[in-house]
């Protein structure tokens, strides 16, 4: 019973990866809508660990294809932003003493200071290199600081290359998603929703 579950669930994360990479063998796919060439593998919260498993055999799979993978965690870019902050030390010193939220304030303050996480995305994005793409990962690392729709609204006309984030939410009609599954539905999600 498990063994079987355990395939249908793994063809689940399969099937939508090859359906996306279905999009990057057309080359007018990956831009239907003349807008950025940017995507969301919408996939179950709880099929992150499984989904990050999955990464190293579909970065493979797109080097058959004849394109190079560019793997950026937003995690990584989060811990660049904080360290860049200077504050770091601050914060923990101050963690004892303080409530949670206002340790996450001033954290999100960081993040969002001079649209710092957009700006840490969009260096990697803003080269048209030829079959190259981006795979952004650990978007649940993201909350309670960022909503991914503001940066991907940040980033409207500066993305050179295909990328694709990989979203741990639900789907909610065409264009609308619910991050992590427990945010209320935002609709206006305008790049290609592949996945739950």
């Amino acid at each position: 019973m498990y063994a079987r579950w355990r395939r249908q669930w793994m063809s689940s994360l399969d099937s939508i990866f090859e359906e996306l990479r279905q999009q990057f063998k057309t080359p007018d796919a990956l831009n239907p809508a003349k807008s950025d060439p940017l995507f969301y593998f919408v996939h179950a919260p709880e099929d992150t660990l499984e989904l990050k498993k999955r990464i190293p055999l579909w970065i493979a799979k797109f080097r058959e294809d004849g394109k190079e993978v560019e793997v950026v965690s937003f995690a990584d870019l989060l811990w660049q932003i904080i360290d860049a902050s200077g504050r770091w030390d601050d914060w923990l010193e101050s963690e004892p003493t303080e409530e949670p939220e206002q340790i996450n304030r001033a954290v999100k303050d960081a993040v969002r200071s001079g649209n710092a996480l957009v700006e840490a995305v969009a260096r990697h994005l803003d080269s048209a290199l030829p079959n190259r793409v981006l795979f952004l990962v650990d978007a649940a690392l993201v909350h309670p600081y960022f909503r991914l729709r503001t940066l991907v609204s940040g980033l409207h006309d500066r993305v050179k290359l295909p990328a694709i984030i990989f979203y741990p939410g639900r789907r909610s009609g065409q264009y609308g998603l619910r991050f992590l599954g427990f945010y209320p539905e935002d609709p206006n999600y305008r790049s290609s929703l592949i996945g739950d």
